[in-house]
């Protein structure tokens, strides 16, 4: 007798949210919905997500398709399908697996372009912020229901493409839950990308890696100081930039290889086998943007940012995301900017992994920037206390005063944490009892709480847990700490001292007509 049901390997037992998730897939399709995009961040289970839909869709009698966007991917996902115990074929000539009569067929968009589309009532797309055409004519026939899994859905006419958006989770709620690592930012020196051609969007390769070349000894120097030995990750900028940071690292004693299409499959296959170990001898593999998909390495714990991105907000997540997958004894994740990234993203990033994706991009023109938006920064970092904040004239922390024309740029000197870091968790542990404590001393009851919620609020951007301030202990207050509150309080002080000599100048020009 033929078990239709074979037991799993691993079990399919979904996390609260990942319930939630599949559930509100349901719901859009009763409600007549046929294309849904599941936003689903690094180390939500997007792929326990899939093969409990295709398991369902099997068990039921149905058949469907997964569509990877290289295939390279799709052993990856064949296997992981039978780690689940999920009975599928692979659609690729000349494929051990293929086995056409199964009714969960996996299959690359590059072999689906030559072929044609099996029989579905499910097709499930992966990395669905990158539309190939021949998935993009799929979707669009709206004759089967189509779920796209991706991290990053801010493709340009993506909600042309789908009909519903579903949040699986959130980075941050991940971090508060355990189930992603906290992690810290340190931005050290980053190029000078002023006068830079842009091209498509981003700034022309060639000029940018000269740029990054100029700061190559920053990136080994501050991994030395501040990377602990960890296994790490290079974003670079090409080949060139890549091979010239491994040849620095290497005469520094630190072996790392540079993973890139210059370099065989079985080469790289080799390359990341030994990178997967967990005693590995490379410490390092540097990458231009190889490494952003299909690549999991969870004991990965410092990321090094040297490719300066101008708009390519969805790549700066990718790669962030390979820095945050839990490992055991792995504590946080170090991440050293020498890209600017962090500040240049900063406004869309915490954003983001606080709250998700709010709506995909509906493919019409945006309104064009004016030429002062244009060239004005969307967060800058502050040189004095190194808070990241919008453009303002003041630093809104501590006060200190910017050239009027403020742009990502080298600096030097030693290197700051970055404050605004995105790990709610963190914030929350170590700067709110802090904050308590200095309120009490400060102000009675209920102004204490006012004041607290009102610092940690200017310091942090953020508000800090709802109603936790009753259940918080104090705690005794570091000089960092203090040091910033009292920067918040001078501030609140000169905005307060220039308000009222806005409103004495107003009131006597008022009296004086």
């Amino acid at each position: 007798m033929i078990d239709l049901f074979p037991t799993r390997a691993k079990a399919l037992d979904l996390r609260p949210y990942q319930l939630a998730a599949v559930e509100a897939v349901r719901a859009h399709i009763r409600a007549g919905k046929r294309n849904i995009i599941l936003c689903a961040p690094t180390g939500s289970g997007k792929t326990v997500i899939g093969s409990h839909l295709l398991d369902e869709c099997s068990r039921k009698m149905r058949r469907a398709a997964f569509v990877v966007d290289r295939i390279t991917l799709t052993d990856q996902t064949s296997t992981t399908l039978d780690g689940y115990g999920v009975a599928h074929g692979v659609i690729q000539g000349n494929h051990p697996r293929y086995r056409p009569w199964e009714r969960i067929q996996v299959a690359s968009a590059q072999t689906l372009a030559r072929r044609k589309w099996p029989d579905t009532d499910l097709i499930i797309v992966d990395e669905a912020h990158t539309v190939m055409q021949t998935v993009k004519d799929r979707i669009e026939a709206r004759d089967t229901v189509c779920i796209g899994l991706t991290a990053t859905p801010f493709t340009r006419g993506l909600g042309k493409l789908y009909d519903a958006l579903v949040n699986v989770t959130t980075t941050n709620a991940l971090i508060a839950e355990g189930f992603l690592s906290p992690f810290r930012i340190w931005a050290p020196s980053e190029p000078d990308m002023t006068g830079v051609k842009v091209v498509a969007g981003e700034w022309e390769e060639a000029e940018t890696s000269k740029r990054a070349l100029a700061i190559v000894g920053d990136c080994v120097q501050e991994y030395i100081k501040r990377g602990e030995g960890r296994k790490f990750l290079v974003s670079c900028v090409d080949v060139a930039h890549g091979e010239e940071l491994a040849r620095q690292f290497n005469d520094a004693g630190i072996r790392v290889e540079v993973y890139s299409y210059k370099t065989s499959d079985s080469d790289r296959a080799r390359m990341v086998e030994e990178f997967r170990r967990p005693d590995s001898r490379i410490r390092g593999l540097i990458s231009p943007v190889a490494l952003t998909k299909g690549f999991d390495v969870p004991d990965v714990s410092c990321l090094i940012m040297a490719r300066p991105l101008r708009s390519s907000l969805a790549e700066f997540i990718q790669f962030f995301g390979r820095g945050l997958r839990i490992a055991p004894a792995k504590k946080d994740c170090i991440v050293l900017d020498h890209s600017g990234n962090t500040i240049r993203f900063a406004a869309e990033w915490t954003e983001f992994f606080e709250t998700g994706a709010l709506e995909l991009d509906d493919g019409k023109p945006k309104p064009k920037k004016t030429k002062d938006e244009a060239e004005e920064p969307r967060m800058v970092r502050c040189p004095s206390c190194a808070a990241v904040h919008r453009p303002l004239p003041r630093c809104p922390i501590c006060g200190h005063e910017h050239p009027r024309k403020v742009r990502v740029a080298h600096e030097a000197g030693e290197l700051r944490e970055l404050i605004a870091n995105g790990d709610s968790r963190r914030m929350a542990a170590e700067i709110w009892p802090q904050v308590c404590t200095y309120a009490r001393r400060h102000r009675e009851e209920p102004n204490a709480e006012k004041m607290a919620l009102a610092l940690y609020r200017q310091m942090t951007g953020k508000w800090p847990p709802y109603g936790s301030y009753s259940k918080t202990r104090s705690e005794p207050l570091t000089a960092a700490v203090e040091g910033q509150i009292r920067r918040c309080q001078i501030a609140y002080d000169r905005a307060k001292r220039a308000a009222k000599r806005a409103m004495d100048k107003a009131a006597m020009g008022e009296v004086a007509a």
